[in-house]
């Protein structure tokens, strides 16, 4: 890794960013879907087996509780649903003329960075599974590594075909200018 470039996600000197791919929407709308079904549960439940556990007298007398704790119950599922947005929208993929780095964001405090030399990439799969990802065009990226090295998978990659011919390319090229080992055979993984 060069020393000017501290960040395994930065783009080294000298080299080409060539894309840079985030998870498709669909993957972030089925986890709105989540948090929207289970909050119908959640007032159902609230609505009809309240009255049945409290009499109806002692009911109306805490109808205003039971309003404030509904609202900062959803208020709570809002703040939630912003921080599902929010890591989501980290997962990405950085594709450059040498290396392809993966950004993985499983949590707030729970974040993996690869780093993979496209002279160790064997094999570029792009699957499509199920109606949806056919109608809107996204699927998972496999990318397949010699030896023992981890192999990358990014879901929810929104047009995987391209992105997978696009590293490909990059992979050709790279071999073209480099020789057939590559300049590079590093790989690095950050746990945060």
């Amino acid at each position: 890794m060069n020393p000017t470039n501290p960040n395994i996600e930065g783009v080294n000197p000298g080299e080409l960013k060539l894309d840079e791919v985030r998870k498709h929407p669909f993957g972030i709308v089925v986890v709105y879907l989540q948090f929207g079904v289970g909050i119908v549960i959640a007032l159902g439940l609230l609505l009809f087996l309240l009255p049945g556990i409290l009499p109806q007298d002692v009911l109306g007398t805490y109808s205003f509780i039971v309003s404030l704790i509904s609202v900062a119950i959803l208020g709570l599922v809002f703040l939630v649903m912003l921080v599902a947005t929010y890591i989501y929208r980290l997962n990405r993929f950085v594709i450059t003329d040498q290396h392809i780095t993966q950004v993985a964001q499983h949590g707030l405090f729970n974040r993996k960075v690869s780093e993979l030399s496209l002279a160790n990439v064997e094999d570029v799969s792009a699957e499509k599974r199920g109606i949806f990802a056919t109608i809107f065009n996204y699927g998972t990226l496999k990318i397949e590594t010699a030896g023992e090295q981890n192999n990358f998978h990014f879901t929810y990659c929104p047009n995987p075909d391209y992105y997978g011919k696009r590293i490909l390319d990059a992979r050709q090229s790279f071999i073209a200018n480099n020789g057939a080992t590559g300049r590079s055979n590093e790989r690095f993984a950050i746990r945060r």
